[in-house]
């Protein structure tokens, strides 16, 4: 195993990894590091407390859950719950775009609820987390402010897992070409997409198939260190970004 083996060339590697927006949906891809390296940590954000408190009653080794909403910096904001939980977010579903698709009803919304932001970087100052590894974020549009509110975690980030959308699904969003220059502008650029996700527009539907992507409307994108700068990476973080390229994008 590559573990072992890097463990007898004298690396004891270790990970640590913000998973934001953490609805349960199964276990990641990159939740296997905590098995490889053990001494890695998946510091995990989901806003609703009593889920939280839940998930970390059942978390393995290695997982903590917070039960915070990141965002730009440190203010109250509006929560819009919707009729799916994976849906929910800071921005107001754009219902008059979501009507005109099949099958999206469940970003309809459901009530509003005030939250408590914190920005990235002042969780990572006030728990003294030290320089991040890995980011794999899913809030539904509000991606843009977390890393805005995140400029210091975001100068040791190796690789970066972000939902985006190409369409406002939410009213005043921002969208791919937002984040991923946001992104570029600090080090860090667009590698692939995740596969493409999106809807058929009403009525038509194709192949008997609601959810069939006629129009894309959102993907996981994958943000890499400017490989064209591969001197500003020492030793240890191209290895790390090695690994990391192999496990969570799988």
């Amino acid at each position: 195993m590559l573990e072992s083996i890097l463990r007898e060339a004298g690396y004891d590697l270790s990970f640590t990894i913000l998973e934001i927006g953490a609805l349960p949906m199964g276990e990641e891809p990159f939740h296997k590091l905590l098995k490889e390296y053990p001494s890695s940590r998946i510091l995990a954000f989901e806003v609703d407390p009593v889920l939280c408190a839940e998930l970390n009653g059942k978390a393995t080794r290695g997982i903590h859950f917070y039960p915070y909403a990141l965002g730009k910096t440190e203010e109250e904001k509006t929560f819009y719950d919707t009729r799916h939980p994976m849906c929910s977010s800071l921005y107001k579903p754009n219902e008059a775009l979501i009507d005109m698709f099949q099958n999206l009803e469940v970003a309809k919304l459901k009530q509003t609820f005030s939250v408590q932001t914190v920005s990235m970087d002042h969780f990572a100052d006030i728990n003294k987390i030290g320089p991040v590894d890995f980011i794999k974020i899913d809030i539904q549009g509000a991606e843009l402010d977390v890393f805005e509110g995140g400029k210091k975690v975001l100068k040791d980030v190796l690789v970066i897992v972000s939902e985006v959308e190409f369409v406002p699904i939410y009213e005043k969003q921002s969208l791919f070409g937002d984040v991923s220059a946001f992104l570029w502008d600090h080090g860090l650029i667009f590698h692939k997409f995740l596969g493409l996700a999106g809807r058929s527009v009403k009525p038509i539907v194709f192949k008997n198939n609601l959810n069939y992507p006629s129009q894309h409307l959102w993907s996981d994108a994958v943000f890499i260190r400017d490989f064209l700068k591969p001197d500003l990476l020492d030793d240890l973080q191209l290895l790390k970004t090695a690994i990391l390229m192999n496990c969570p994008l799988q």
